[in-house]
């Protein structure tokens, strides 16, 4: 039997962690957002002398590598506690995760390539967002976790969702095609 209160000493620091998490998300697209709206343009954003998109996109990236690595290791642990034959479903599920984890990393490549290319990212980080918590619905893996914490767990990706979509229009706003 647990102890409720380690419980909830433990849920509250995953919460305080997952809200300070999507801080520079918050921040990285409100630097962005003045940028466009009251500065030069985008192209001004910068947070210590780095373009704001790029570092957005590269914290972005991590966060959805992390991700990715838990869904993983979740799903090695379900494995691990069945006694009987690998589950097809897990095994996709990891194969999943680390297709996710190399998109992301793809990602910091593409902002090399080109503007456009820049807005694809954050798209795909965006989708990557959905489609982690699209699985963990799918797999069962939001039943492991308690209500508070996949209330959190939406919330914060609801949030990193919308700022990404915000990030890819301002961008899209000033690309010259």
């Amino acid at each position: 039997m647990t102890d409720p209160v380690a419980s909830a000493a433990k849920y509250n620091l995953t919460a305080l962690l997952g809200d300070l998490g999507s801080l520079p998300f918050i921040l990285l697209a409100g630097i962005m957002a003045d940028a466009h709206f009251n500065g030069p343009g985008l192209h001004s954003a910068s947070v210590l002398g780095l373009y704001a998109p790029y570092i957005f996109i590269a914290y972005s990236a991590v966060i959805l590598s992390f991700l990715s690595g838990a869904l993983w290791e979740r799903e090695r642990e379900r494995q691990r506690s069945r006694l009987d034959e690998p589950n097809r479903l897990a095994t996709v599920t990891i194969l999943f995760s680390n297709f996710i984890a190399l998109s992301a990393w793809a990602c910091l490549l593409l902002i090399y390539v080109a503007p456009i290319m820049t807005v694809f990212a954050i798209c795909l980080l965006l989708a990557g967002f959905l489609s982690l918590l699209w699985v963990e619905r799918l797999t069962g893996a939001a039943a492991l976790f308690s209500s508070s914490y996949w209330s959190m767990r939406l919330r914060i990706t609801i949030l990193v969702v919308l700022l990404h979509g915000l990030v890819a229009a301002l961008m899209l706003g000033e690309i010259s095609i």
